[in-house]
């Protein structure tokens, strides 16, 4: 084991000796309580701090149930909703500080085994919280959103595995392929069956098969090339990923087959994003310049398409011209958020809706 690892499992090992509180301060069922009675962004404020999500989840495996009948049968399914909402807010609090150990480990026999796999609270936060939903066998329409805005958290880990399982495998230890898939979560293969009808997720089994297995990605977008609501963006992946694959006339009618199917403007951005990228490798920089404006004027002073944009301008010698969009980018206020900085986190984008219905459904 190197000593990284080693020194991070003493850490952990002596958290849990000492047992630490969630936060100093606080308990489980006090952020519950608050969170019920709408202290929504106080609550998260203090959930993005010096918080023990380890002792959160422990204290919410023991104390949540109770905390959800307290108030009897008439209460049971909006406390319900409380706790697995405040566990996602939690999950997406820390996401970014932990998600997943995948430790290597010692050859044994001279035969160096597969790596490990460890989950970290955040994925088993959103676990938890999805576990009380499937105990009923029929969904409420609630959960439907929250499902939604678990999606969008997941995706924003980057972290395929979490939903579909490992995507190394068979590709060896180097690659990152774990030995312990029993201990793997396929949080889509569970949520799936309980929303059949619902696109996104569909769409989330193409995403997250994008980069490792882009046979089966190509597979799921090809079925939902006309759907009315996922198609556009299941094309414009499609065609992002053939531009990675340097298929570039496969690329470009996938594109321009994702502009006729949508009016999203992360999407349209995004399909002209990348037709501009397949024409800068085509050497056409006239049309590269076409296709860059069309993004531009989808998301204006988006940064990725703005600066790409100035420096073909900056090239065809109108410096003022490429001058003035850096400037009127940087200007910008409030900043747009640019599509192709959020493309890999996928549904995050939609997170402040589903949270601000979730919210809502709470203080009715």
């Amino acid at each position: 084991m190197s000593l990284r690892p080693l020194l991070a499992l003493l850490v952990v090992g002596a958290c849990l000796i000492v047992g630490q509180p969630a936060a100093r301060g606080s308990s489980a069922v006090e952020w519950l309580d608050r969170y019920a009675v709408g202290q929504f962004d106080a609550v998260v404020e203090e959930l993005s701090g010096d918080v023990d999500l380890a002792d959160l989840l422990q204290q919410l495996r023991r104390d949540g149930p109770t905390w959800i009948d307290a108030k009897g049968p008439g209460e049971r399914e909006r406390r319900q909703l409380v706790a697995a909402t405040f566990a996602l807010e939690a999950a997406r609090a820390g996401q970014w500080r932990e998600w997943k150990w995948i430790q290597m480990q010692p050859p044994f026999d001279g035969i160096q085994l597969l790596n490990v796999l460890y989950w970290r609270p955040p994925p088993l936060l959103i676990e938890w919280a999805c576990a009380m939903f499937r105990a009923d066998e029929t969904p409420r329409p609630v959960e439907r959103w929250w499902q939604l805005a678990a999606l969008a958290v997941a995706q924003r880990s980057e972290d395929p595995q979490f939903l579909v399982g490992d995507t190394k495998i068979g590709r060896g230890v180097g690659a990152g392929e774990i030995m312990n898939t029993q201990d793997e979560i396929k949080h889509l293969d569970h949520v799936e069956p309980r929303f059949p009808k619902e696109r996104r997720l569909t769409l989330a089994q193409g995403i997250a098969r994008d980069r490792d297995w882009p046979e089966d990605a190509t597979q799921v977008y090809g079925a939902l090339w006309n759907d009315p609501d996922v198609g556009g963006e299941a094309m414009m992946r499609l065609g992002g990923m053939q531009l990675r694959q340097g298929r570039l006339p496969d690329a470009l009618k996938s594109l321009d087959r994702a502009e006729t199917l949508t009016r999203d403007p992360y999407v349209v951005f995004l399909a002209r994003y990348f037709k501009a990228q397949v024409y800068e490798r085509q050497k056409n920089a006239d049309r590269a310049e076409v296709a860059y404006r069309g993004a531009v004027a989808a998301v204006p002073h988006a940064q990725s398409a703005t600066v790409a944009l100035a420096a073909i301008v900056f090239r065809h010698g109108r410096r003022a011209e490429a001058q003035g969009l850096v400037r009127d980018m940087l200007a910008a206020d409030p900043q747009p958020l640019d599509p192709w900085r959020a493309f890999v986190h996928a549904d995050d984008r939609f997170w402040p809706r589903h949270i601000a219905r979730l919210r809502a459904e709470i203080s009715r």
